[in-house]
């Protein structure tokens, strides 16, 4: 009985160090860059309109291992590319370009070799029009859903969805105006 015993211990003992080796897979320093495809929309003066666009993010972020198969991860994405979000009450074209998010990142690693994760952002942009008479600083908050998948021991590549949307905003033409977005993602990376 107590060798049954001793090797039923030893067993899970091997178990649960692969099962955290899954989630330790994942744990660092990792820096990323994606492609965003954006569909935006500005609401103001009573009207809504929308536009769409493509640019590229950058992404840094460390993930702790939480247990054999949990990690938690704390980010950055800043992107600098104007992002077009619609028309105007006035007519004038809106856009939101400097966007970055602090992000807080749980996720799950099914294998050793995927992750899947979630995301709650904290955001920052400036919003502005076209014609350049008009600009605010916006924030806002956003969520998102995604998963990484290892091509070998440090290189990874990964897709996204995330949900955005700035506060109401008075602009420095007096226009006030609300800003909100769905970003697709692609991207790759390197874990350190």
């Amino acid at each position: 009985m107590k060798k049954l015993f001793a090797l039923t211990a030893v067993v899970a003992a091997l178990s649960s160090a692969q099962a955290l080796a899954q989630a330790k897979n994942f744990e660092g320093f990792s820096l990323g860059a994606n492609a965003e495809f954006d569909r935006s929309t500005v609401d103001s003066g009573g009207r809504s309109d929308s536009g769409s666009s493509t640019g590229l993010a950058v992404q840094a972020q460390y993930g702790w291992a939480l247990g054999s198969n949990f990690l938690l991860g704390l980010g950055v994405t800043a992107n600098t590319t104007n992002r077009k979000a619609g028309a105007y009450a006035n007519g004038n074209d809106a856009y939101t370009k400097d966007r970055y998010s602090l992000d807080l990142i749980p996720a799950v690693a099914v294998s050793d070799k995927v992750l899947i994760f979630a995301k709650v952002s904290s955001i920052s942009a400036n919003g502005a029009s076209n014609d350049g008479t008009s600009t605010a600083s916006l924030q806002g908050w956003g969520y998102g859903l995604g998963f990484r998948a290892m091509i070998d021991q440090n290189l990874f590549w990964q897709a996204g969805y995330d949900s955005i949307k700035f506060t109401d905003k008075t602009f420095s033409n007096g226009t006030v105006a609300g800003f909100k977005g769905e970003i697709f993602s692609l991207g790759i990376g390197y874990k350190f």
